[in-house]
């Protein structure tokens, strides 16, 4: 029986998004290196914040929120953070909101959130981890605007999905029409990804990769079917131009750990 793989991006589909409302999806992807030592009380951490994030999607105050774990062996070995973090709004506005929150409110909302739930000491503990920044030895955020995407029907989250995070940089005007156009068609067609997700990065934080102006998040299908591809001479032609119209700058395999939606 298929194992069902899923990605953070497909939060719009659970909050019954429609294909032209993706538009108004905003992502905010961020890149986390730890610091040496921390990676299995981090994990305990992001699983305290799950708590957290889950009143959150219930309340109305985002629609998603996702913790991925990088293959360090990706990118050719060479993977420039040690986890992804999505938080996914379902407009501009849901986002900012959120980004506008102070320290101060924060410390009550974990409060509010592990209350009756959590044992006083780990909520003082996590809380003063939190504001101390203890895990972060880096932090890069990209603000995502969603341009289109795709799910395989009756799809569930589940810890273990495994998705690839690319960084794109449009190098023509044709970029997006290729990918919307030629490029997502056919992944629907082959079966060969279980998600596929197209986003311009509209902004980002000072430290961030500057080269790359889009992201694609996908994840591939263990069970497509084996066909052989014969392309014709006008679909050679579509993946020439379309290839030559962007660059990779790298990719990222992870596994979900965590979650909220």
């Amino acid at each position: 029986m298929k194992k069902i793989l899923l990605s953070i991006f497909l939060i719009s589909t659970f909050n019954s998004l429609t294909a032209q409302d993706w538009s108004s999806v905003y992502r905010q992807v961020e890149e986390v290196t730890l610091n040496e030592g921390l990676e299995n009380d981090y994990v305990d951490f992001e699983a305290f914040w799950k708590t957290i994030k889950a009143k959150h999607v219930k309340e109305g105050m985002q629609i998603g929120w996702f913790v991925w774990k990088v293959d360090q062996s990706s990118n050719n070995n060479n993977a420039w953070s040690d986890y992804l973090i999505f938080n996914i709004f379902a407009n501009e506005d849901q986002m900012k909101q959120m980004n506008s929150k102070t320290p101060e409110w924060w410390e009550n909302e974990i409060k509010t959130a592990h209350k009756g739930k959590t044992k006083r000491s780990i909520i003082k503990k996590y809380t003063e981890e939190t504001l101390n920044n203890r895990y972060r030895k880096k932090s890069v955020i990209y603000t995502n605007k969603g341009l289109d995407t795709f799910l395989e029907e009756n799809i569930a989250p589940s810890a273990g999905t495994k998705g690839v995070y690319h960084g794109i940089e449009k190098l023509n005007d044709d970029y997006v029409d290729f990918e919307r156009k030629f490029f997502l068609p056919s992944h629907k067609e082959s079966k060969t990804r279980l998600y596929w997700e197209l986003n311009e990065i509209v902004n980002r934080t000072d430290n961030a990769y500057k080269p790359v102006t889009h992201s694609i998040f996908e994840i591939p299908n263990p069970d497509a079917p084996q066909n052989e591809w014969k392309p014709s001479f006008a679909e050679e032609m579509a993946i020439k131009y379309g290839i030559a119209s962007r660059k990779i700058h790298g990719s990222l395999n992870a596994e979900l750990v965590h979650f909220a939606w």
